[in-house]
């Protein structure tokens, strides 16, 4: 069936009409194709619905009878005011403003999560091979503006449910003098220092920061200017001058890394993910290099006497940007095979919002 998707951020939101076929019998994999897509500035719009309106003008084309949405907020009972801007999202009206027939919605890493069987295989990059349970949880964690975490355990209906978390903001466990230099670093500027500080883009400049004081290292000057004037594009920078070879900024991405594998494994262990680990989020394949080096695995397996059971744990690096899209062109999917009736009541419908 064609459906309406769209993953909606607090600065760019992307919306496409995709073809969903039913979950392989053998597999229980998704098969989303989109169709077509567009990328708009998200505060230009009032609303989902005035973008969605645009979008289907723009393409020439009918919205479908069923839409879904990843939302950068937190969804209860189908309804999210989004975090970063000012709308409020609610699946009952976008239907009614739409004129269409139903509305999933859920909160963006959520979306994510749920996308994750309809990546292809080719998009899907291993950092430690293990043998995978299919019908053994998943973990889902992906650094990027903030640091989402997530589980994915296998339903009575053989889709894969969607548990959200606020994992990210748990508080950071150094694990060596270098971290825990790190840590109070961090400790002088936040009340409460959580993994996100040290995993997301502003985490990269806070490691950045933190290794030039602890180190007496300075990033080189481009980077220096950005941290200091542009914080929003700081996190680019630094990548990029890692990667091409500056010495702080290439120690900034190896600790990245090796925290990625620790707290992965952290999420892994709390999860059981006999399934696999899932690492999305927009950083980790602008670092790949780094992040199947040996660095991320190692910190990954490093628990001690629970290391034999993480070596036995897939993890695998999502390169599919588009995989939140996806994951919300499902949500449409099963929202359209809802009756009217289960439609209307939420609380008969968590297995597939949570």
């Amino acid at each position: 069936m064609q459906v309406l998707a769209g993953d909606i951020g607090g600065t760019k939101t992307l919306v496409a009409i995709c073809e969903v076929s039913p979950p392989d019998g053998r597999t229980g994999a998704v098969s989303v194709e989109v169709l077509v897509s567009k990328r708009y500035d998200s505060r230009k719009f009032p609303g989902i619905a005035a973008l969605c309106r645009a979008f289907a003008a723009e393409v020439a084309r009918p919205i479908p009878r069923s839409a879904g949405f990843g939302v950068a907020g937190p969804v209860a009972n189908d309804r999210s005011q989004t975090t970063n801007l000012p709308w409020i999202v609610d699946a009952k009206d976008l239907a009614q403003a739409l004129g269409i027939e139903s509305v999933g919605l859920a909160n963006d890493f959520q979306a994510l999560a749920v996308g994750i069987p309809a990546v292809k295989a080719a998009d899907l990059v291993s950092v430690n091979e293990g043998v995978r349970d299919p019908k053994g949880p998943w973990a889902v964690i992906g650094a990027g503006t903030g640091l989402g975490e997530a589980i994915a355990t296998l339903g009575a209906s053989g889709e894969r449910e969607v548990v959200a978390t606020e994992g990210g903001h748990a508080s950071f466990a150094p694990r060596t003098e270098l971290e825990i230099g790190v840590l109070r670093f961090l400790m002088q500027r936040y009340d409460h220092v959580s993994w996100e500080r040290v995993l997301s883009g502003e985490g990269l400049v806070n490691l950045a920061e933190a290794l030039s004081h602890l180190t007496g290292v300075k990033p080189a000057e481009e980077v220096g200017e950005k941290i200091a004037h542009d914080r929003g594009n700081a996190p680019a920078a630094i990548t990029a001058a890692a990667v091409a070879g500056d010495p702080l900024c290439r120690q900034v991405v190896e600790l990245f890394c090796k925290l990625y594998g620790a707290e992965a494994g952290n999420l892994a262990l709390k999860t059981l993910a006999t399934g696999g680990v899932y690492v999305a989020g927009g950083i980790a394949p602008k670092i790949l290099d780094f992040m199947t080096d040996g660095r991320c695995r190692a910190a990954f397996v490093d628990k001690g006497r629970m290391r034999p059971m993480l070596e036995r744990m897939p993890v695998q690096i999502v390169l599919d940007t588009r995989a939140g899209l996806l994951g919300a062109a499902t949500l449409a999917a099963r929202e359209a095979q809802l009756t009217p009736q289960t439609r209307s009541n939420p609380s008969t419908r968590a297995s597939h919002d949570t």
